[in-house]
């Protein structure tokens, strides 16, 4: 009988034990828990990451004599910014540098002569202002815009510097949205506007201006810290 009865009151303090130690787990019914109410995410912080666009646009005249009218093409490149979350709003400055071959020619320029205009080695230094809504963001942009522009007469013997590259500077203009897919990796979609002023190339009798405008249509995966 002794026996039983210490196996009773050992069976019973095991349980109780139990049932402490299980007290002390997060409850469900209890009310919220972490496991009800995770971190919320917030935009906040530095972020990388690259991008690919499809680009296309125009070259002014007279230029464009040589040059064509329409450059198409695309890009990729790099991104760099930081965000800063309050309530719905966020403000942020991004930069990006993207590599790119939006091209345009006229076969007609002259007798034995072609002509190419290229965009190449697009950067930008922007504001981002955008609303927040859960893990998406809504936002406009604007800022610094500039480009390696080149020029070339192609001919079997085209005359010394005739294939010229001249940076150009100007601003750009855009709208996107962003999407957090984890707390740490985001995906965006965006559309950008960009206008480089003018610059000279070659020399008499071909001596020319030209501008360009260029419409960027582009997509990018970011790393948040």
């Amino acid at each position: 009988m002794k026996k039983v009865l210490i196996a009773v009151i050992g069976g019973a303090a095991a349980s109780f034990a139990s049932l402490a130690q299980a007290a002390d787990l997060p409850s469900y019914k209890g009310g919220p828990s972490y496991y009800d109410n995770p971190p919320a995410f917030t935009w906040t912080g530095f972020y990388v990451g690259g991008n690919a666009a499809l680009g296309f646009g125009g070259f002014s005249r007279p230029g464009a004599t040589y040059f064509g009218s329409s450059p198409f093409g695309g890009a990729f490149g790099l991104t760099l910014g930081y965000n800063y979350q309050s309530g719905n709003l966020l403000v942020g400055a991004e930069g990006d540098y993207a590599w790119s071959h939006i091209a345009d020619e006229n076969n007609s320029v002259a007798a034995g002569f072609a002509g190419t205009g290229v965009i190449n080695n697009i950067d930008t230094i922007r504001a981002r202002v955008g609303y927040v809504y859960n893990r998406a963001v809504f936002y406009g942009t604007g800022g610094y815009a500039g480009a390696d522009v080149r020029g070339a007469l192609n001919a079997s013997a085209p005359p010394a510097g005739f294939d010229q590259i001249r940076y150009v500077n100007g601003f750009t203009l855009g709208a996107g949205i962003e999407y957090a897919i984890t707390p740490h990796i985001t995906a965006k979609a965006e559309y950008l506007y960009a206008s480089f002023g003018s610059a000279g190339y070659f020399g008499a009798p071909y001596a020319t201006k030209t501008s360009a405008d260029l419409n960027l249509l582009r997509g990018g995966v970011n790393y948040k810290f």
